[in-house]
């Protein structure tokens, strides 16, 4: 067997044997890596290039349920999520939005526990493979402290509760739940010293490797969530001098104009598509089910943006017309990648808060025209600092609907009275409502998950 392969196979049994006490996974098998090589073995996994999440697409406001999908899910997590449902998991049921980046975390844990003291390899090896299993780490905590804890605000930050921050393989450890700063703060110093690691590259070999410029991507993203906007900004800017690809949507064209359901030329798989500067496939997809345009994006992102055209459509499969009473999603593979278009955005947002207008606007535009055939393309103007903001947080919708981030907005935006938003679901004379900074815009924490380590303090919904 193939020493890719070995590695492969004991990483699937990482993630699917046994039961620990932490996230009910224990490894199991008499491998035992000493090399560089061995351990780059777990880092080569495709696995670390999943994002893990999808349950708060189905939260947002930016997709809907026909009436007969939302009674046939409403027995399960995605039909809970969707009705923001105070029990979204069963005492006895686990988590994968929970155990899954804890698995993830844990063989990133393995890798620099041990590397340092693995054999034949150089150092310059093993600082590049030890930034790379920073990144990965770093990654999956920012996220899990976005779902599960409270939105970063300066006053509580020191005291709200996010998530336990493992540093070390040990799958029987007990912890409990760090606060939202502490995470924040150690992201930030993992991805700090993984951009100043000479030894890593500005990108890695594939799309699995992280390199220099996917660090200053999850980290402008951080500080963007933080509120630093200025930092976000400067590290989007890194970001971007590293790599600007944007692509020309009128590019694309469908296989069979008739029947959109059968494919898009010129369009990559998600893993490829060269805008990303830190992929993120996910691994949901297959309960990422059929749904419609919530009627609030659909206003916002209109019927002549291509984002509109290659994304929805109002035919079936067959090329019938549909009988949902809204535009129906074609595209069954989301990308949750941070990428230059989100970077250029956080610039964005970051000059209309600093009354930059048209700066802020020329990067609107700038990304708008590859967006627009020429025909339908109208430049975006503001007469105000106000305008501006809202006009990049509109383009944020367009942009980045089903990318793993409207979640994070309206967490962060509930804040501002502007924008605070209360999100609404009607169903076969079922109507919820999510407020503005409500406990269900917190992930529940799984009953199994409190059971087994009673230091974990659940969330309150």
């Amino acid at each position: 067997m193939k020493l890719t392969n070995i590695f492969f196979f004991f990483s699937i049994l990482l993630l699917a044997t046994g039961c620990s006490k932490f996230t009910d996974v224990k490894p199991k098998g008499k491998l035992i890596p000493t090399t560089v090589e061995d351990y780059e073995g777990f880092l080569n996994d495709i696995v670390l290039a999943d994002a893990a999440y999808i349950y708060s697409e189905y939260m947002s406001d930016d997709l809907t349920l026909t009436d007969a999908a939302a009674a046939s899910q409403a027995g399960n997590r995605t039909g809970k999520s969707y009705f923001w449902d105070k029990d979204l998991i069963k005492s006895t049921e686990d988590d994968a939005e929970w155990n899954t980046p804890y698995n993830r975390i844990y063989y990133c844990n393995l890798v620099l526990d041990n590397i340092d003291n693995a054999t034949d390899g150089t150092e310059a090896s093993k600082n590049r493979i030890r930034s790379e299993a920073m990144i990965h780490r770093a990654y999956y905590l920012f996220n899990m402290a976005n779902l599960y804890g409270k939105d970063y605000q300066e006053a509580s930050a020191a005291t709200d509760l996010a998530v336990p921050i493992l540093l070390k393989a040990d799958l029987e450890a007990k912890s409990t739940r760090a606060t939202v700063k502490e995470v924040y703060d150690k992201v930030i110093a993992d991805l700090t010293a993984a951009i100043n690691n000479p030894d890593l590259p500005d990108f890695g070999r594939n799309y699995v490797h992280p390199g220099k410029a996917a660090a200053m991507a999850i980290l402008a993203r951080v500080y963007f969530l933080k509120g630093d906007y200025k930092n976000a900004a400067d590290y989007a800017d890194a970001a971007l001098a590293k790599k600007s690809t944007l692509v020309d949507y009128n590019t694309w064209e469908f296989t069979n104009p008739a029947r959109p359901f059968s494919g898009i030329k010129n369009k990559t798989a998600p893993e490829l598509n060269p805008e990303n500067l830190y992929c993120r496939t996910n691994s949901y997809t297959n309960i990422f089910i059929r749904f419609m345009i919530n009627p609030d994006l659909h206003a916002v992102l209109g019927e002549k943006d291509l984002r509109y055209v290659f994304n929805f459509t109002r035919l079936t499969s067959t090329g019938a017309t549909s009988t949902n009473p809204l535009p129906d999603y074609l595209n069954g593979a989301p990308n949750f990648s941070i990428g230059v278009p989100e970077m250029m955005l956080i610039k964005a947002e970051y000059l209309a808060r600093q009354g930059q207008i048209n700066d802020a606007m020329t990067i609107l535009n700038t990304l708008r025209t590859k967006r627009f055939k020429p025909a339908d393309y109208i430049a975006l103007t503001a007469a105000n600092a106000d305008e501006a903001l809202v006009k990049v947080l509109e383009e944020r919708r367009r942009e980045l609907f089903y990318h793993g981030t409207r979640w994070y907005d309206l967490k962060r935006l509930n804040h501002d009275g502007r924008f605070q938003k209360t999100l609404t679901r009607s169903h076969n004379g079922r109507t919820e409502t999510l407020a503005p900074g409500s406990p269900r815009y917190l992930m529940q924490i799984a009953p199994k998950i409190i059971g087994l380590n009673p230091g974990i303090t659940p969330n309150e919904r």
